[in-house]
């Protein structure tokens, strides 16, 4: 992927900018400028006060000089709060844009990313790909114009000493298209680097209580250092490579530098230049080369800016499992009954779901066993149309899922994951969390249905208590009864409870069942369990086993 290819995808992100970046670069032109002219009246002052007969002579040009380095300095200020500025507000829209893409994708693809690696993505890399078509290509262009500015000064001047230091531009423009050529490359294995490093911290504190029960924590330690060890190798290469440039740039400025001191005083000699000219041209060209030094880092880091311009792009062209169909229409009306006719399902070739045919009809439950492995979660993802199935047809209320739109789908359908999802906020804010709008007493009676007030009063803040991320200050029966609570609370006809007493001991999966009852009562409802004590409760079991349904034959009513 080129620079000119990545401007083009990701250009959007500035359409509103259009009046700030041209605030922002007149500013900075505008300091360009008065850099430029500065060195001129410099020129002036230097022979006026070798010529001058007074001290008021002297000191108008002195003056003036101050004065334009005063507007130059102002400029540049005000032009580089503007610029930041942009480069921010680009950075939100594209995380926005990204994060929205993301949110839409099917489930099982950031599994396969992982949770380190999408950090990386909506980050270093974003803001990479900003720097690329916002505040990377202002640089540039600031830059080029003053380069171009001072190369006019210099031959307006001496085009004679001028020539002597356009000379090495060529060679310049070479060394900075080998060294972006090489930047490219290894910009890429950093940034995977980086993602793995990311990776390894999220993973680890995620699971930090899984390691020291198994005493791995040395374990960790190891993976992480291991990530950290191949992004040092990458970094160090990605230095050497910048270092190298750097100190060829530095060598070759000097060797210009001397040139053109040894043409400049030759044309004062010579009675073609004055010493003040001489230092002027002098401090143009000291000025000159920096510049082109800093078009050449732009386009180095502009190379390593495609490379994350080409890992945002592998998550924008998925295509989303949750787009809706032009013709698309909410989910409206009492028939809430669930149909999965011939369904099925290929994975990275292999079938996961063989013509699964399902029926669920409100006030029945239907318990769904299987192996794990077997496909009983990529059913109930199904139904929540979190993707779609190759073969076969879902409908809701008698119109295909995908007649639908995704929205009023899942607004009649909750969800009771196998591990419940509490996020760093308060216990109310977590119940109400399929319900923003849910006032107080709504919140509490949904706690007490779920059988979860008594713990939740006996926190210190009750239902104001910050949880964290996880909620791991809570036991599993309680984080499992708040996400009861959060589905009380949501009151949809449809239910799909994927493995309700996971990991609960059979005291608190006693207690989990009688408010499970209560909640099912009623509604359609799928149950995804391994446990007997809740097939129970069902009033269908059927197992799914090699891709396919069948009657359970161990089942009792």
């Amino acid at each position: 992927m080129t620079a000119r290819d990545t401007f083009r995808r990701f250009s959007s992100a500035l359409t509103s900018e259009g009046p700030r970046f041209a605030m922002a670069a007149a500013l900075l032109l505008l300091a360009t400028g008065c850099e430029i002219i500065g060195i001129f009246v410099l020129s002036d002052v230097i022979d006026g006060a070798l010529t001058a007969t007074d001290v008021l002579q002297f000191g108008a040009l002195a003056a003036l000089w101050l004065l334009v380095t005063a507007v130059s300095t102002g400029a540049d200020y005000y032009g580089q709060v503007a610029a930041i500025g942009i480069s921010e507000r680009v950075v939100l829209r594209l995380r926005d844009r990204l994060f929205a893409h993301v949110q839409r994708l099917n489930p099982v693809i950031h599994r396969r990313f992982g949770v380190g690696d999408l950090v990386t993505r909506h980050t270093g890399d974003l803001e990479a790909v900003e720097y690329l078509v916002g505040s990377g290509l202002m640089q540039f262009v600031i830059a080029a114009v003053n380069t171009t500015g001072l190369v006019i000064a210099a031959l307006i001047m001496s085009w004679q000493v001028a020539m002597v230091a356009l000379a090495a531009v060529p060679v310049l423009w070479a060394l900075s298209a080998l060294y972006s050529r090489r930047q490219r490359l290894i910009t890429r294995d950093e940034r995977v680097a980086n993602a793995d490093i990311a990776l390894a911290v999220s993973t680890a504190i995620s699971g930090h209580e899984t390691a020291v029960a198994y005493n791995q924590q040395d374990r960790e330690h190891a993976r992480l250092h291991r990530a950290g060890i191949t992004w040092l190798g990458t970094r160090m290469t990605q230095t050497r490579i910048e270092a190298g440039f750097g100190a060829v740039m530095g060598f070759g400025q000097v060797v210009v530098t001397l040139a053109i001191a040894v043409a400049g005083v030759w044309q004062v000699r010579q009675g073609t230049l004055s010493v003040g000219a001489l230092l002027a041209l002098t401090g143009y060209l000291g000025m000159l080369y920096p510049k082109m030094q800093e078009l050449a880092e732009i386009r180095l880091a502009l190379a390593s800016a495609t490379v994350s311009a080409e890992r945002l792009c592998e998550l924008l062209d998925l295509e989303p499992t949750d787009a809706d169909h032009p013709d698309a229409i909410p989910h409206r009306g009492p028939d809430h009954a669930v149909s999965v006719r011939e369904v099925t399902l290929h994975r990275d070739g292999a079938t996961v779901l063989d013509r699964v045919s399902l029926d669920l009809a409100p006030g029945r439950i239907t318990a769904l066993v299987g192996a794990s492995g077997a496909g009983k979660s990529t059913l109930a993802s199904l139904l929540c149309r979190f993707e779609r199935p190759d073969g076969g047809r879902i409908t809701l209320g008698g119109r295909d899922l995908t007649a639908l739109t995704g929205r009023s789908i899942r607004d009649h359908i909750t969800l009771l994951p196998q591990q419940p999802v509490i996020k760093a906020a308060t216990v109310a804010d977590n119940i109400a969390y399929g319900c923003p709008d849910a006032d107080r007493a709504a919140i509490i009676s949904a706690a007490i249905a779920a059988d979860a007030d008594s713990f939740i009063s006996a926190l210190p803040q009750g239902y104001d208590s910050l949880l964290d991320e996880d909620g791991l200050t809570l036991s599993g029966g309680q984080r499992q009864r708040i996400a009861m609570a959060r589905a009380f609370l949501r009151d949809t006809p449809i239910l799909i409870l994927d493995e309700p007493t996971s990991g609960l001991d059979d005291a608190t999966a006693r207690r989990i069942l009688e408010p499970l009852q209560q909640l099912v009562a009623g509604r359609s409802t799928l149950l995804v369990t391994h446990d007997p004590r809740v097939t129970e409760i069902a009033d269908d079991v059927v197992e799914l086993h090699a891709g396919r349904l069948r009657a359970h034959m161990n089942f009792v009513a």
